[in-house]
């Protein structure tokens, strides 16, 4: 019922923001921060964790049990061969552990430590669901002006054709210019259905990476061409190997490991405990001639346990927490490598993404030119057609490679933010 739910107030929602105003990149990151499943599980890890926490605090509070029964005795030889025994008894039990040497304590901090552990792989996910999304987002934005790309190239294929069928009729062109045209109008065409088909699937994508059911096509604004301020390298480098989730849970997962190491080490050790039991008892008890009733009773007592050999076992699980403590400081210094490694290879495509998206934009300019000046040769009648083919390629290679070098532009940043471990 709440799944149907979610789905029905996510249509909702956007369907009214479709019909009053587009998406943008915000509301699509909030839908995915509610609907997210790889969010929620995550979630529900950290609420196992806290459960854990509980289960290790248990043994500092005292253990109260209870029991009732009947039971009924008979002896069979002996000199008291007639020897009957029936009995009520409840039983209240209270056993609380006094002093273990830190097994109960360093158990629970580990637990502790498990728990933020959990809470700091939440937020791994949030980043990563938030990168899923912008990646979506953008690659949504791509497709849409490769749509306005594919339209434009059609129109202008359209308006050449009937140019070189008008050149035809009055005789001053060949059959092979309206040949082409045609050729080139059929390409437009298909250019078009493909631009239109990734539009559809790149929508599912980004409804997939909000966690969200579709619910028809998406509105959303366009910040294909918006700048993006990128902190300076040394200081993202320095933020990132401190605030990434990654490198916090590292070290909360080597402190917990730490304490288990420890918590293993006490099982050397040994335990006092003090227990004590009150019985409520009832019946009668015949021995012979003899015949009495059974009264209440209590006990009470404190106990040491002191391991004397246990085969191993404690030595083995000390083994295993220490070297699990060492796996985790390996794992450590490898991520570390890695996030350099990732900062700098974003840093890197932001640098050539943006250069490309001057280039590109020049190159477009410049290739327009070219169309427009081939254009007019054509209809002056001093240009071939091949001509103006040629400059619709470029123009349109132009286009589409300067839509590209914005989403990679993007992107980009997007991994480079992800990188750092901000939630931008």
């Amino acid at each position: 019922m709440r799944f149907l739910t979610i789905i029905l107030l996510t249509a909702i929602f956007l369907s009214s923001a479709s019909a009053a105003e587009r998406l943008t990149l915000r509301n699509c990151v909030e839908l995915a921060l509610k609907n997210q499943p790889a969010i929620m599980a995550a979630r529900e890890s950290v609420n196992a964790g806290q459960g854990r926490v509980t289960q290790a605090r248990s043994p500092y509070l005292p253990q109260v049990s209870a029991s009732t029964g009947y039971s009924e005795n008979h002896g069979l030889g002996g000199a008291f061969d007639n020897s009957i025994l029936k009995s009520y008894t409840t039983t209240l039990s209270v056993n609380q552990v006094l002093y273990d040497f830190g097994r109960t304590g360093n158990t629970l901090d580990a637990a502790r430590l498990g728990e933020r552990s959990a809470a700091l792989d939440e937020q791994r996910v949030i980043q990563e669901t938030i990168l899923n999304v912008k990646q979506a987002y953008f690659a949504l934005l791509q497709a849409k002006q490769i749509v306005i790309v594919a339209q434009k190239t059609l129109e202008q294929a359209e308006i050449h054709l009937r140019q070189a069928e008008a050149f035809f009729r009055a005789g001053s062109k060949p059959k092979f210019d309206v040949t082409r045209a045609e050729v080139d109008v059929n390409s437009a065409q298909l250019g078009l259905i493909n631009a239109r088909n990734a539009v559809r699937i790149r929508t599912l994508a980004l409804y997939n990476a909000m966690g969200t059911d579709p619910v028809g096509d998406l509105e959303i604004e366009d910040i294909l061409s918006e700048q993006v301020t990128i902190p300076a390298f040394d200081q993202a480098l320095s933020e990132a190997v401190k605030a990434r989730p990654e490198m916090l849970k590292n070290e909360a997962d080597k402190e917990a490991a730490r304490a288990r190491v420890k918590a293993e080490q006490s099982n050397y050790l040994p335990t006092l405990s003090a227990n004590g039991a009150y019985n409520w008892a009832s019946g009668t008890q015949e021995l012979g001639p003899f015949r009495g009733d059974i009264r209440d009773s209590w006990n009470a007592g404190v106990m040491l346990t002191m391991p004397l050999f246990e085969g191993g076992i404690t030595s083995g699980k000390v083994s295993e927490a220490r070297a699990n403590l060492h796996v985790l400081e390996a794992q450590g210094n490898l991520l570390r490598q890695s996030i350099v490694i990732e900062l700098n290879q974003a840093n890197a495509d932001i640098e050539s993404a943006s250069a490309r998206v001057e280039v590109m934009e020049s190159s477009m300019k410049k290739a327009r030119e070219n169309l427009d000046l081939a254009q007019g040769r054509y209809e002056a009648g001093v240009g071939p057609y091949i001509e103006v083919t040629d400059a619709i390629v470029a123009a349109v290679n132009a286009a589409t490679d300067r839509v590209q070098a914005l989403y990679d532009y993007q992107l980009a940043a997007a991994r480079f933010f992800k990188a750092v471990g901000r939630l931008e």
